[in-house]
Parts: C-alpha cells; sequence; structure tokens
C-alpha cells in the first residue's frame, strides 16, 4: 500500500539527508537523520519512515546506522573507527583551539570540519573557524598564520587549520545553502560562548534547512578564560587599525590569485574558494562545497528538489 502525499514528503526529506551524508559515505542514526531533516519533525516519525523505506530497499539499515547504499556494512564499520578516533583526538583538538583563542584580536574559536561531525583518520587535520575583533580580521589571521609557519618546522601543521575567519561586526555568512547550514550548526564551540551565540543569532536563516533541534555529534567544555598576558599582547597591538587590516587583506588576496592562476584553476570559482573580504577570509582550495552542491543537484534531478 502506497504511503500518503505527506508521508511522501517526509519520505523524500529523509531520503534528502542520507543523499548529503552518503556523499561522505557516512551512515547516520534516526536521531542524526530527524536532526538534519528540512521539515520539522518527531523520531517516531521518522522511525516509521525509515522502516517503510527498508522495506522498500530504498534505504538499508546496520547496526542502528541507515544508508542509501547497500554497502552500509562496510560503511558502519568505517564510522565506528572513525568516531573513535574522533573521540580520542577531539582533547586534543579542543586544547589547540583555546590555545588559539589566546592571540590577539581572536573573540570565537570553534572545531569544524570532519571533526566536527564526530569522524577522524589517524594524523587527520583539526580545522577551525575563527570570529575576530571589528577590522582586526586580517591581522588577526596573519598572526595567526605566521605562527602556523612555525609549526611546519615540527611537522604539526596538520592542527592549525584556521580555514574560514569572520569578523564579528559582520557575522551573517553570506552563503546560505544546505553545506552552510551543516557546517554552522556542528561547530564544535571552544572558546566565546557569547560570541557564538550572537552567530548563531545572526544566522537564523539555518532554520529553514535544519528546523528541528540540532544534536551535535560531539562537544568538549567551552572555556572564555583570556590570560593577562594574551590581553596585554592585544593592547599592545592595539596600532594595528583599519588600514593596517585592509593592506593586508589585499596583500594576501593578490599572492592567493597568483597560486590559483599557477595551478591552472577555474577563475570563476576563486571568490567561492578563496572567499576575501574585509569581513570574512576563508581558505578551502578543494572547494568542496561547490562539489558537494553539484552533486546534491544532480541527485535531486533525479529525484525530489533540495532546497539549495
Amino acid at each position: 500500500m502506497e504511503p500518503l502525499t505527506t508521508t511522501v514528503v517526509l519520505h523524500e526529506k529523509l531520503l534528502d539527508v542520507l543523499r548529503y551524508f552518503g556523499i561522505f559515505q557516512y551512515p547516520l542514526t534516526l536521531s542524526e537523520i530527524a536532526t538534519h531533516c528540512s521539515v520539522p519533525v518527531a523520531r517516531e516519525d521518522v522511525a516509521v519512515a525509515l522502516q517503510w523505506l527498508c522495506e522498500q530497499e530504498q534505504v538499508f539499515s546496520f547496526g542502528g546506522y541507515f544508508s542509501r547504499d547497500k554497502n552500509i556494512e562496510a560503511q558502519v564499520h568505517r564510522r565506528q573507527e572513525g568516531n573513535r578516533l574522533a573521540a580520542q583526538r577531539i582533547d586534543a583538538a579542543a586544547r589547540t583551539g583555546r590555545f588559539l583563542y589566546q592571540f590577539p584580536f581572536v573573540r570565537f574559536v570553534g572545531i569544524s570540519g570532519s571533526l566536527s561531525k564526530g569522524f577522524s583518520v589517524p594524523r587527520g587535520d583539526f580545522d577551525f573557524f575563527i570570529i575576530t575583533a571589528h577590522q582586526r580580521l586580517w591581522v588577526c589571521r596573519t598572526l595567526l598564520h605566521l605562527f602556523k609557519k612555525v609549526t611546519f618546522l615540527v611537522g604539526r601543521q596538520h592542527c592549525f587549520c584556521m580555514n574560514y575567519f569572520v569578523d564579528i561586526g559582520r557575522l551573517q555568512l553570506g552563503e546560505q545553502n544546505v553545506f552552510t547550514a551543516i557546517e554552522l550548526s556542528s561547530l564544535i564551540p571552544v572558546a566565546g560562548s557569547d560570541t557564538h551565540e550572537s552567530l548563531l543569532q545572526e544566522n537564523g536563516w539555518v532554520k529553514s534547512f535544519l528546523p528541528n533541534e540540532y544534536l551535535p555529534f560531539l562537544s568538549v567544555p567551552v572555556n572564555d578564560r583570556k590570560l593577562r598576558l594574551a590581553t596585554a599582547l592585544e593592547f599592545l597591538l592595539s596600532w594595528c587599525g583599519a588600514g593596517i587590516n585592509k593592506a593586508l587583506m589585499h596583500m594576501t588576496d593578490k599572492r592567493w590569485r597568483r597560486k590559483w592562476k599557477r595551478k591552472n584553476y577555474p577563475q570563476q570559482d576563486y571568490d567561492l574558494a578563496f572567499k576575501t573580504t574585509l569581513f570574512t577570509s576563508k581558505n578551502h582550495p578543494a572547494n568542496y562545497q561547490k562539489k558537494i552542491l553539484q552533486t546534491l543537484r544532480q541527485d535531486s534531478a533525479r529525484n525530489k528538489n533540495l532546497p539549495l
């Protein structure tokens, strides 16, 4: 017996979630599927819908996880190993984030990337999303990346992947899509709780993609304490004003554009992969956002529409 129209809509929305995480070969639990569903839904309704989808072999289940891939057992074992490593490494990532919080003009540090989804590989990157003081983004970023150059000497650069910076004066993100909504919601706050709360409030549009209560994959205690030395150092660097900030932005942008051109990457993709404004710095040379959204559009064209 075919399900009712409203149930058909729910089924498609749940499949949308599994399509998204299927790109990463990452099976989800029932609660995680409900968390990422783009319409308000109760866990009990998700359970019933998933049972029907499994009976129709549109979804496959193993060990409490769900996927659209018949090879779900191998995916579950991969995920469980990645979850185990993430649980082992999350405290080290949090300590690193709290260390970064002590740098001048840093107002918030959150763990992003695969670790924020509870997954890691041996020697995987620690990715960080950083919010800076107003009109000090490029001063802050330059100081942090000068420090990162030192970490190359001891082979620790993978622990300091600071690839997204936002100015506290412009917290609303310009890219409003399912990818950014999930990345923003899954951030693991490390330091700067008040600023994190402001970030979520300024990006209320996320609720149009993720209207249900968001349950994080992992969490750590947040520590907002700034050391006196850090406060003093920021005071000493207070002369680095808006003019220097702007000059550093232009200098960095020129260097990135030269590198992009040398690698023969499509010039039209530069502004998305290397977003460079006075209020935002994004350094994603692999341009995962474009690849993921393209994959979703192609998949959606064969099925129902996913809001992008």
